[in-house]
């Protein structure tokens, strides 16, 4: 099976992306729209479009079916690029995990992460993502919220603590995936900035395990822009991991195909990470909408995996030294035409 690459790029040059990629098109108002595909069974599928690194939950690769996974991607040539413990999906979670004032809750998910940190490594991945999706609140002091930027310092402390001590320089790093909203109507952890200012929270010992997952659809679900938040990261030396999609305005996750809504920023952004040479897998977190067939399930990642080539080929192609002119000269307008031209 031939495999998508990103040619001239630092580092690894395949593409990721995740098993609930291709899901049975739920939405929080529906029910699936096609067959719901075991979680193994999307194993050669995500091959089969030119995959490289495949991205899962505990909840869709458990510790029991690694064997089984291993085996998988053993045969069809694939790596494991990202695993992440689900602390959204379970109802014992509904008011949060680490955040939880329920302290048992605590203990339970921090038993969670200490398990997805052993099963990280088990499949090989070298990272392992926090998306902390019931972290926050609907109504206001429902929670303390000076003390739940302490539980989540405590907890991701003794993550780090815990990796550090049982897998040394093997450890996987982790990365915080900020968002704004959905599903808590307040969300902790909600942009790069916040993410960035919690991990400075963290012990020394620990800080250098941890860094950020920023995603599309998240930066522009807040209105902020996706390029800063990346180039934040980068700047911070925190771009652990990248989720690339598309977000029509500030919209639900809308999760669309990478190059559909903002092609321009979106050239701007491969410009930026082979400037700074970034070495990481460039991951996509699509969703297979509720109206595609069954037979069409992949179009998603054909799609965004097509318009990735396209923009990063052109991206190469743009003239660094023309746009430090245009800095240089303070003629940004002139810039966002000659951009422009390069993508069209």
């Amino acid at each position: 099976m031939s495999k998508i690459v990103i040619e001239n790029k630092a580092g690894k040059q395949g593409i990721g992306a995740g098993v609930w990629n291709l899901g049975a098109g739920r939405d929080p108002f529906g029910g699936p729209t096609r067959q719901d595909i075991p979680i193994l069974d999307r194993i050669p599928l995500l091959a089969d479009a030119g995959i490289t690194y495949i991205e899962a939950h505990d909840v869709e690769i458990s510790a029991a079916e690694v064997p089984q996974a291993m085996e998988l991607l053993k045969r069809y040539g694939l790596k494991m690029g990202m695993y992440t413990p689900s602390f959204f999906a379970d109802p014992i979670f509904k008011d949060g995990a680490m955040t939880s004032n329920d302290p048992a809750i605590r203990k339970h998910a921090l038993d969670n992460a200490l398990a997805a940190v052993d099963i990280t490594v088990e499949l090989g991945a070298e990272v392992m993502v926090f998306w902390n999706g019931r972290e926050g609140f609907d109504f206001v002091l429902a929670k303390d919220g000076q003390e739940s930027v302490r539980r989540l310092i405590e907890g991701f402390n003794a993550v780090g603590k815990y990796a550090f001590k049982k897998y040394g320089k093997k450890s996987p790093r982790f990365a915080i995936e900020p968002k704004p909203n959905e599903p808590r109507a307040n969300m902790y952890l909600g942009n790069v900035g916040e993410a960035l200012y919690l991990i400075s929270r963290l012990d020394k010992a620990v800080q250098p395990l941890f860094g950020i997952n920023p995603e599309t659809a998240h930066s522009r679900m807040a209105g902020l822009d996706y390029l800063w938040d990346v180039e934040l990261c980068l700047e911070a030396g925190k771009l652990f991991h990248i989720h690339l999609n598309s977000q029509d305005t500030t919209r639900y996750d809308q999760d669309l195909p990478f190059g559909y809504t903002e092609p321009l920023k979106d050239l701007a952004l491969c410009v930026a990470l082979q400037d700074a040479k970034w070495p990481g897998i460039l991951a996509f977190d699509v969703k297979a909408p509720r109206t595609d067939r069954q037979e069409d399930i992949a179009d998603i990642l054909h799609t965004s995996a097509a318009n990735l080539q396209r923009l990063w080929k052109k991206a190469l192609k743009v003239d660094r030294k023309k746009i430090a002119e245009f800095r240089k000269t303070q003629r940004y307008t002139a810039l966002a035409g000659y951009l422009a031209e390069c993508l069209y």
